[in-house]
């Protein structure tokens, strides 16, 4: 493996903002990215291939979403979120023009004083008429809408005033980012038949660029729809939907042909293969490739749209978690994270050959810090095989003493995890560190195993993966003798929060035990997560008319029989998992005399492990394994 020098890098910018998701235009002349350099947070930003400085060319209210270039390089067309105010300012600029800050700064400071107080009147009070209101730390203010931002007249040398913008949405529904068909005389995206907290059915839509009212319903597809290509020859339009309206079902890419212009019956290319099929790219006329986690790894697939014949392209024990393809299709490029580095950028040539690693991004900590190594084994349950991995401190070999245990248990449910799983790298680096072996599988309900592995769980989260969860603690614990079965702990997130609270209410086996960001009542989460609708179909039915027979999926349900110290861990932001659910876990356990503690994070969500405040990650991590240390040592 051919790792490539440093005088291969080009820095195209630099600060202490965040520039992200670049893409060079079609013409090869220019470089565009968001960037959160101004006060109205990510807007795009070009800047020419040859370097110089980078020109903001939107100006949206509330940020961009995400953006695709026209096959002309001549437009943008990008998805933001916007109120019906925000739109007429966008589209009658001059209503928002500030004065000049040089000539006339007092009117300046003014104008800026007044722009920031209507920004927070307007959310004093919040008025909420959408059931989809918010979403990550933030509660919403308007609808996802699509438009074209005009940068035919482009001048980077030159250029004072924002480019051109034209709406192509409807007020009242959410749209998501498409692409333009060949000629650019059209955009194919999707649109949310009603409110997304209600449905998961979405219309797929032609639009007219010249005359953005002739909207036509190409189709209806089910789940998130996303990722919208354009093949080569603009004959087909492909995106990621689901096959059937179940939560449960694989990833499928679809083809809608590019001269719909009515509905008709979508292609879908990966109904034979029994697999998630996720970030499609188009390499020819005829083939598409596609990441696909299967069995404990993510590669590279290609499957060819006639004959639907599925091939590995690249391959390894490893996950690859984005690709690209270069402009004349000869190289991909990959980012890989695997179990000695957290993540780093790799090419080929298209068939997988003369692989390279372009990067060493961890290199100096690497070389200071070694990371932990795993070994794989395999168990069988109800006739069913399955996979787990057990994670050791680097260069223990045959330990002395016997090493306390740490069971992790997944989200999703239908989640895989592998043993180079990026999102965990840094944590299961600190538990092996401080000497914890780490024990984890996919147990059913799990991506990467099939379409009938997945559905196991469907109104089942409890009682079956628990089984297949303590089979797989069990059997490692048989075949390594230097594991400690009297000292083993269990912690997990999201759904795993909610498994790792299950466990402790049915068996005493565990010494300590960490929730986090977990649901442990059915009824006030399905009523208050952002994602309702998903969780009605998970249980196939509305829950309030469920309750009696869901009631003893409830962690709730049985919180008499805790007997493990368990700490909570919740940020106060999380709107997928509520922090109510924390509340009335921890305000249980209390009622009844258990060790319990509650551990809140302000202004963080669901996804405070992986990208929450600096501080808080440390502090989480620190009280986690404080926590296990406590009770099982180390």
């Amino acid at each position: 493996m051919k790792i490539i020098g440093k005088d291969r890098y080009k820095r195209f910018t630099s600060g202490t903002h965040v520039d992200t998701a670049p893409q060079f235009s079609p013409s090869g002349k220019y470089l565009a990215f968001l960037s959160s350099r101004v006060e109205e947070g990510m807007q795009v930003f070009i800047m020419s291939v040859d370097g110089g400085e980078a020109v903001q060319v939107t100006k949206f209210p509330q940020g961009i979403m995400s953006f695709n270039w026209s096959n002309d390089s001549n437009s943008l067309h990008v998805i933001a979120r916007v109120n019906e105010e925000d739109l007429d300012v966008l589209l009658n600029s001059d209503k928002d023009k500030a004065p000049s800050y040089v000539l006339e700064p007092v009117e300046f400071k003014k104008h800026k004083s007044k722009k920031e107080e209507m920004k927070v009147m307007r959310a004093d009070p919040r008025v909420i008429s959408e059931g989809y209101c918010r979403e990550g730390t933030s509660y919403l203010d308007g609808f996802t809408q699509p438009f074209i931002i005009n940068i035919s007249e482009f001048d980077h040398d030159d250029q004072e005033e924002l480019c051109e913008v034209i709406h192509i949405g409807e007020m009242g529904f959410h749209y998501s980012l498409g692409v333009f068909n060949l000629d650019d005389s059209a955009i194919f995206t999707s649109r949310f038949k009603e409110d997304p907290a209600i449905t998961i059915e979405q219309d797929i839509l032609r639009i007219d660029v010249d005359n953005p009212k002739e909207r036509k319903l190409v189709g209806t597809a089910f789940g998130w729809v996303n990722n919208f290509q354009l093949s080569p020859d603009g004959k087909f339009v492909s995106f990621e939907a689901k096959r059937k309206d179940k939560t449960y079902d694989n990833e499928q890419i679809f083809l809608v042909k590019a001269s719909s212009n009515e509905l008709e019956e979508f292609i879908c290319v990966t109904e034979d293969y029994d697999r998630s099929a996720v970030q499609s790219l188009w390499f020819d006329d005829h083939t598409l490739l596609f990441l696909s986690p299967s069995n404990g790894r993510i590669n590279i697939h290609k499957i060819d749209i006639e004959s639907r014949e599925v091939e590995s392209v690249v391959e390894g024990d490893r996950n690859i978690n984005s690709f690209t393809l270069s402009t004349n299709k000869r190289r991909i490029a990959y980012a890989v994270s695997h179990v000695s580095f957290p993540s780093d950028i790799f090419w080929c040539e298209n068939d997988g050959s003369n692989e390279r690693r372009i990067t060493e991004a961890n290199k100096e900590y690497l070389n200071s810090h070694l990371p932990t190594k795993y070994e794989a084994f395999t168990y069988t349950r109800d006739g069913q095989n399955f996979q787990g991995w057990l994670l050791l401190p680097n260069g223990v070999n045959q330990p002395e003493q016997k090493m306390p245990v740490i069971l992790e248990i997944h989200g999703g449910p239908a989640v895989m995890w592998t043993p180079h799983e990026i999102t965990l790298w840094h944590e299961w680096n600190v538990m092996t560190s401080q000497g914890y072996a780490v024990v984890f599988c996919n147990p059913r309900g799990s991506d990467g195993y099939g379409i009938d592995f997945r559905a196991s769980v469907f109104k089942n989260w409890g009682s079956l993966p628990a089984g297949d969860i303590l089979k797989g603690l069990d059997t490692a614990l048989e075949k390594y003798s230097f594991l400690d079965s009297d000292r083993v702990a269990v912690t997990g997130g999201s759904y795993g929060g909610y498994m790792t609270s299950w466990l402790v209410t049915q068996t005493n086996r565990f010494k300590a035990a960490v929730s986090q960001r977990g649901v442990y009542e059915f009824i006030s989460f399905s009523m208050t997560t952002d994602i309702p609708i998903w969780f009605e179909k998970q249980y196939e039915g509305e829950t309030i008319e469920k309750f009696t027979e869901i009631w003893e999926d409830f962690p709730v349900a049985h919180i008499k029989k805790l007997q493990t110290p368990l700490l909570i861990i919740h940020s106060e932001n999380d709107f997928r998992a509520p922090i109510i659910n924390a509340e009335q876990l921890f305000w249980l356990g209390k009622r009844y005399g258990k060790t319990v503690e509650f551990v809140r994070y302000p202004r963080d969500g669901h996804e405070l492990s992986r990208s929450g405040e600096p501080r808080h990650i440390i502090d989480r991590i620190n009280r986690l394994i404080g926590w296990i240390q406590k009770y099982i040592g180390n």
